[in-house]
């Protein structure tokens, strides 16, 4: 939050900036007290300083005959004073609206953890993969044949952003996909074929792949902390996601 109270440059005006803006965390609304308290702890003790208004926004989805997300201010203040009132009351937002405004955007401007990219890539993107290939069967395994450059383009398309332009930045970026490609392959689920290619044996689970992502993050992690620069070529095979 910190990093936006600046003078953000690059905006569609003569001056490429604004007059002014807030700086808002939009979280879970079962996490928005304890985030609160740490960001109020942290300004207290001189962790973090900020010139703007800040607040905190919590926010959940509402099921019923129509989805809403429904958002509710928990701490701070906003500069629009009606806006501010608003949300103090929490507002109801129609998903279906918000579908429309920004589509089903998983990814920021910042770099995802790793585990859930992994998740996002096995769930979603290889999902359709597999389900292009010859084999029909959903619970049989694929060998799926990617790149980087085509991995990172659907990502954009699909749940992230495409550049629309030199202020307009492209997300994912082709780094974090490379990033996590090369995860698989040490996880031994995938190989590297040459240049920015792989072959991942992709197989649909049930299991919590974020979980087990995350797992799998963890003990390669532990392992090259823990092994000389000898003993990294002799790292054994990590568990698979079967």
């Amino acid at each position: 939050m910190q990093k936006y109270d600046d003078e953000l440059a690059g905006w569609w005006t003569k001056i490429e900036r604004i007059p002014q803006h807030d700086v808002v965390g939009l979280v879970p609304l079962n996490r928005a007290v304890k985030f609160a308290d740490r960001l109020e702890a942290g300004v207290r003790n001189g962790k973090w300083r900020f010139v703007r208004k800040i607040s905190v926004v919590g926010f959940f989805k509402q099921s019923g005959v129509k989805d809403f997300m429904t958002v509710k201010k928990e701490r701070g203040e906003l500069s629009q004073n009606d806006l501010d009132q608003r949300l103090r009351e929490s507002r109801a937002i129609p998903l279906d609206r918000l579908i429309i405004e920004y589509k089903d955007r998983k990814f920021v401007d910042h770099p995802p953890p790793l585990p859930y990219l992994l998740q996002i890539m096995w769930d979603h993107l290889f999902t359709r993969y597999a389900a292009d290939t010859s084999n029909a069967n959903p619970d049989e395994s694929a060998t799926l044949h990617v790149s980087v450059k085509k991995v990172t383009e659907d990502l954009q398309s699909y749940f992230g952003f495409e550049s629309a332009g030199p202020r307009s930045p492209e997300i994912p970026r082709a780094v974090w996909v490379r990033k996590a490609l090369d995860a698989l392959v040490d996880f031994k689920i995938a190989t590297s074929t040459g240049g920015e290619e792989y072959a991942i044996g992709y197989r649909r689970t049930w299991r919590d792949t974020l979980k087990k992502f995350g797992k799998l993050c963890f003990q390669l992690e532990q392992k090259k902390h823990n092994a000389s620069p000898a003993q990294m070529k002799l790292l054994p095979p990590g568990e698979g996601l079967g």
